[in-house]
């Protein structure tokens, strides 16, 4: 049985991120071995983040924009986002540059196989995957499943379906994504669509949900066609992809760090943003840490501030407000992005201080939200 260095279980956006970061670091000569079930080669998924300056992957960012349009409840319009770009990567793009990059290194190895077992043992990392055995002085694991299930948390879901539209007409401004527009039916849930803009037509149009429940496939796409016939001067339009996805909103606790020679990253290490469902940004940040970790100490632990633990805090308030509909989304949204941009941009990547945040919360309807924390505490302590 060879041992490798490092074993990355699920070579997904996260796994391959990781194997990205180590091979551009001074750990690049380490053995490493990429496992998972599939081959990355489908535009499976698109990621969209808010980013300052240039990022690691800036040579192949699909489309960026400097300012956002919003449609709320008392507001429509744009949004400035000062020193932010709002960047959309596809799925796609950043599989073909990871291979690419990965491959100038023999020390990588890929294994396409289903992964049946992960265990620590005195000796390290040990994985069983198509029933062969592999282990490592450490064991990247995203693979790991929530289960969601603590009564005294919030589990909610973000759920997504969306179409890359070609119209007759053009009718979309390549220069003004819609992040958020909320003129549909919200049935006591937060739903938007989202419109971006690739040409003057074409565009990625979603339909997203943050709620506790699935939908029929079919009742999205009800609700993409009666948004785009409603609202977008189409004429005829053909439907060029697809995707859906569903992603965890839950305040539960995380484990990242379970055993000696094993670390979750990813969903699986709580890297999802509970409030948002935001996950591409804070992977990068999390995983460059755990590398530079890796450098100083020759350990995989990256440092975690307590006093950031606030904004656990903060994303267990919003889900009680959203969970128990102490107040309706769209207007809770409005009110966030209409009057603190561009501090909220800067708040959700948990940079503000103390004092910006208070600020924000200044601008929320009081009640609700104090609601919502007397609630939070109460499930703590009960729980």
């Amino acid at each position: 049985m060879k041992k490798y260095d490092f074993i990355i279980a699920g070579g997904g956006m996260a796994g391959l991120s990781l194997a990205y970061y180590l091979t551009q670091s001074s750990l690049r000569d380490r053995s490493i071995l990429i496992i998972d079930r599939d081959v990355k080669n489908q535009n499976d998924r698109t990621w969209c983040f808010w980013e300052k300056g240039q990022g690691p992957f800036e040579s192949i960012v699909f489309r960026k924009w400097e300012t956002v349009s919003f449609h709320g409840t008392t507001y429509s319009g744009p949004i400035d986002m000062v020193d932010y770009h709002y960047k959309m990567l596809r799925g796609i793009d950043f599989y073909a540059f990871i291979e690419a990059e990965l491959a100038k290194y023999p020390t990588v190895e890929r294994k396409i196989a289903t992964i049946n077992r992960i265990k620590d043992t005195p000796q390290g990392g040990f994985v069983i995957a198509d029933d062969e055995p592999y282990i490592a002085d450490y064991v990247f694991d995203s693979t790991f499943a929530l289960k969601l299930d603590q009564p005294e948390n919030h589990n909610l879901l973000q759920h997504f379906k969306g179409w890359v539209i070609t119209t007759e007409k053009a009718c979309f401004d390549p220069n003004y994504p819609e992040i958020m527009d909320f003129r549909v039916e919200q049935h006591g849930d937060c739903r938007f669509l989202y419109v971006l803009p690739f040409n003057e037509k074409t565009a990625l149009v979603e339909f997203t949900l943050f709620n506790d429940k699935l939908l029929s496939q079919e009742e999205y796409e009800a609700d993409l066609r009666q948004y785009i016939d409603r609202y977008l001067d189409t004429g005829a339009y053909r439907i060029s992809e697809t995707e859906y996805g569903v992603i965890p909103m839950s305040d539960e606790t995380t484990t990242e760090n379970p055993s000696d020679h094993i670390i979750r990253i990813g969903t699986s290490g709580g890297y999802t943003k509970a409030s948002t469902g935001y996950t591409f940004q804070r992977t990068q940040r999390y995983l460059q840490d755990i590398v530079h970790s890796l450098h100083q100490t020759g350990k995989p632990h990256r440092k975690r501030s307590w006093f950031k633990g606030r904004f656990k805090l903060y994303d267990s308030i919003f889900l009680n407000v959203l969970q128990k509909h102490r107040h309706p989304a769209d207007d809770i949204f409005t009110k966030i992005y209409t009057k603190n941009s561009p501090r909220v941009f800067t708040f959700l990547d948990e940079d503000t201080r103390l004092i910006d945040e208070i600020r924000l919360f200044t601008t929320m309807p009081w009640w609700p939200f104090t609601a919502a924390l007397f609630d939070v505490l109460r499930r703590k302590i009960v729980g």
